[in-house]
């Protein structure tokens, strides 16, 4: 019980780390979604608003640790409603961190209108394109996700089929290891259905990720006509280097979900050291991402490569096209996925059926997971 509530704990600390320094690794003259003009940052209320956002964000995710904690000692709560119960703490938390970024888009929004008249956003507002900017490597090659994740996931599937006989005719359920009194493990018997279950995770898993590295990689490049030759390098280099965590993200979530299919096979039952090495790597891995939008910002904004000069040339103001800063309609626009304007990764044109395309294709790949793992538990 302690190992899943600490693993919800520091699910609900990271997630309040995260979005609350998202507003400092933004690019320059967005604040909260909405463009401003560069001097914009030396105005003491957006300074202000940058820190309200973290201390409103990390405060709410301590408030529902609080709350998680003190329900799991005077309600008596099981892993599986401490489970429950973090899912849906987590799921609040996310919401309550939308309304406060709403809060402070429309703060900007106001700010905007009454600082900023259209021609200090428009003044030699331009729009580049660099001609060979997909010519260089900007992330890791799907084929590497493939060979690696191949590898493991395919470990995984032939350990137990090679071992099928010298495995136990009972083994223990690592994915919910006990039974309602909470004192005896539950064991089940071998079957290859239950051991095609996580290879199948696996794949599912190397398939999505390979899906949003291919996503960094065609995304609308975005470069700021005031200093263009280090914004290429700063996209560049983003780019790269959160391909770079997304593939160690990849393999080691394989890698940790090939450690039940293991623990199975030898008939081992589930100790807490298991469940702690876990949540150690974990930890690390979030580490690892916070560290990536600290050093790069995003498209590279943090990242400081020497290049070229600078210039009065400003970014084109498209403000109109984005629903609270977040939601990008643009008919007009051929890209199918852009930058967000608020959090580091990519987003999606909604004006483009292209983009509805891909969430179809989501939620139906995601639903036939989900049968497809139903139909195996049987």
């Amino acid at each position: 019980m302690f190992e899943v509530l600490v693993m919800m704990a520091v699910t609900l600390i990271m997630t309040g780390v995260i979005v609350g320094i998202t507003p400092y690794v933004m690019r320059q003259n967005i604040y909260f979604g909405v463009m401003l003009p560069d001097q914009a940052d030396q105005i003491p209320a957006v300074k202000k608003w940058k820190k309200q956002f973290f201390m409103w964000s990390v405060g709410i995710s301590m408030l529902s640790l609080m709350l998680l904690v003190a329900s799991s000692i005077f309600l008596n709560l099981d892993e599986d409603m401490i489970g429950i119960l973090g899912a849906i703490l987590i799921f609040l938390l996310v919401i309550m961190q939308g309304v406060v970024y709403i809060y402070f888009h429309r703060q900007a929004k106001v700010l905007k209108e009454k600082n900023f008249s259209s021609s200090d956003i428009h003044q030699d507002a331009r729009i580049m394109v660099s001609t060979d900017f997909h010519n260089q490597k900007m992330v890791v090659s799907n084929g590497c996700f493939i060979v690696l994740g191949g590898i493991i996931i395919l470990g995984t599937a032939l350990v137990p089929i090679l071992l099928y006989d010298q495995i136990p005719d009972y083994i223990p359920r690592h994915l919910n290891h006990f039974n309602r009194d909470r004192n005896q493990l539950l064991w089940m018997p071998k079957s290859p259905e239950i051991f095609a279950i996580l290879p199948f995770t696996q794949f599912a898993m190397l398939i999505l990720f390979m899906f949003v590295n291919y996503m960094l990689k065609v995304t609308k490049q975005l470069i700021v006509p005031k200093h263009a030759k280090r914004s290429i390098k700063q996209n560049r280099a983003y780019r790269y280097a959160m391909s770079k965590v997304m593939f160690i993200y990849t393999i080691s979530l394989i890698l940790l979900l090939a450690i039940p299919q293991v623990l199975m096979v030898t008939g081992s039952p589930p100790a807490s050291r298991d469940v702690w090495i876990v949540l150690g790597w974990l930890v690390i891995l979030f580490m690892m991402f916070i560290y990536t939008m600290l050093k790069y910002g995003q498209g590279g904004e943090r990242y400081k490569p020497s290049a070229g000069t600078d210039n009065q040339y400003q970014l084109v103001d498209d403000d109109k096209f984005w629903k609270w800063g977040v939601f990008y309609f643009n008919p007009n626009d051929p890209a199918i996925f852009v930058e967000k304007r608020f959090g580091i990764g990519v987003t999606m044109n909604f004006a483009k059926w292209q983009a509805w395309a891909c969430i179809v294709g989501v939620f139906v790949f995601i639903g036939v997971i989900i049968i497809v793992m139903v139909f195996l538990e049987r």
